[in-house]
């Protein structure tokens, strides 16, 4: 058996934890974060004031489901973590039409009962099943190579209507970026995305679930089992790799030499940490770009539809007069998806298109999300073989999707070329 090594995991988000996991009990293992809380994007807000102060209320990460999160549901297993079943329902607001509907049954995509006599609407739902049917088959028919969202929409024929109510609102939503984003999104990764989260079907969806507790109960369950070190509050500034090791220097700290290093940073960040990049390092990791989202938790219940049986897990609001290149809001309804008992109504807001009363302002936050084009997209293939390569391996969510399970199943296969298994 191999004598353990010293090994450095920068960043303490979902890959980073999963790594210090796996590794903790072959090596001896020290985990860095710059922010002041261990988690990165999983981080619950425990209400502190007014009526419902203790309640655990998740800003980040929220859902996930069993059949496209098999890893992490694993991880959540090993740590002992429960789950809660909850939907992944989707509603559209347009302020100025004045349209609304919910995706989560009959009475709710009629949420507007007139909208049961508008032949206009029952053309836009024909056409939506007609889209994604189409999707399906050109996915399948390797079709979609080297083809934006927006030029594929554009081709296909896809009304207006369409685009604007249903396919960008609904895609900017997962991936937390404006509409004028997503459509230089390239279509394949979009239709896979969608094909493995039973997206273009009306019967083949997973049950999502979300942690009980609120997500940062797995972070706890990880820190109280973890043996290892834990830096955070402290940015890493520099890996430099040397004939005696990987030196890693920290803001305020001294340098430290590891054996090996983990990075699991965003890709613009692990870039940034390198003093001396290797050429694939740079062909790899300079592509990345990040888009940065405010994150508001709030009470103002006006963020959300306002006919009560519109409103569904994830809420997209075109404002009057917002255009496709400004940020999109989406409110995410956490009674709903955390089944929250509690006596005002909490929502967390990306991205307001009005700024919401600092009454109603619990805490807000920034998230930066990666952007997928072609030219980021393209590296994927490659990062893998990045790992092992002057004792550094890489790990994140830009591997895959941009999400938990990308994370994770990045981190395992790190871990296991290092002795460790989930």
């Amino acid at each position: 058996m191999n004598p353990p090594l010293n090994i450095a995991v920068i960043g303490a988000g979902v890959s980073g934890i999963t790594a210090a996991c796996l590794l903790q009990d072959h090596h001896k293992v020290t985990l860095y974060e710059r922010n002041g809380y261990i988690g990165g994007h999983t981080h619950t807000v425990v209400i502190d004031r007014g009526p419902d102060a203790g309640t655990p209320v998740d800003t980040g990460f929220i859902v996930m489901n069993n059949r496209t999160y098999p890893l992490f549901t694993k991880l959540l297993s090993r740590l002992k973590v429960p789950l809660v079943e909850t939907d992944m329902s989707f509603s559209y607001t347009c302020r100025r039409t004045g349209l609304e509907y919910a995706s989560t049954s009959l009475n709710t995509l009629f949420a507007q009962r007139e909208n049961v006599l508008r032949p206009s609407f029952w053309r836009f739902l024909w056409s939506v099943r007609a889209l994604m049917q189409a999707i399906r088959k050109d996915l399948a028919d390797g079709r979609l190579a080297g083809v934006t969202l927006g030029e594929y929409l554009a081709g296909e024929g896809v009304s207006r209507e369409v685009v604007d109510r249903f396919v960008l609102p609904m895609a900017a939503a997962i991936w937390s970026a404006p509409d004028a984003q997503m459509a230089e999104f390239p279509m394949e990764t979009f239709a896979r995305f969608y094909e493995n989260h039973g997206l273009l079907t009306l019967t083949e969806h997973p049950q999502w679930s979300v942690v009980a507790g609120g997500s940062h109960s797995y972070v706890k369950a990880f820190l109280n089992g973890f043996n290892g070190r834990v830096v955070e509050g402290t940015p890493v500034t520099g890996i430099r790799r040397t004939e005696s090791g990987v030196m890693v220097t920290a803001e305020g700290a001294h340098p430290e030499t590891f054996d090996r290093v983990v990075v699991a940073a965003h890709a613009d960040e692990a870039f940034r940490m390198l003093e001396d990049p290797s050429d694939e390092e740079t062909r790899l990791l300079s592509p990345w770009r990040y888009a940065s989202n405010r994150v508001i938790l709030h009470t103002d219940a006006s963020l959300l539809p306002s006919r009560a049986r519109a409103r569904a897990s994830w809420n997209y609001i075109r404002e009057a007069g917002s255009g496709q290149g400004e940020p999109i809001t989406v409110t995410y309804f956490m009674n709903r998806l955390q089944h929250l008992k509690t006596r005002e109504t909490w929502c967390v807001t990306l991205n307001p298109a009005k700024e919401i009363p600092a009454s109603s302002v619990h805490r807000e936050l920034l998230y930066d999300h990666p952007l997928f084009t072609f030219e980021s997209v393209a590296t994927q293939e490659g990062l893998k073989a990045l790992n092992g390569k002057r004792d550094t391996y890489f790990c994140g969510s830009y591997f895959g999707y941009g999400f938990h399970e990308d994370a994770v199943r990045s981190a395992v296969d790190v871990a296991a070329e290092l002795g460790g298994a989930l």
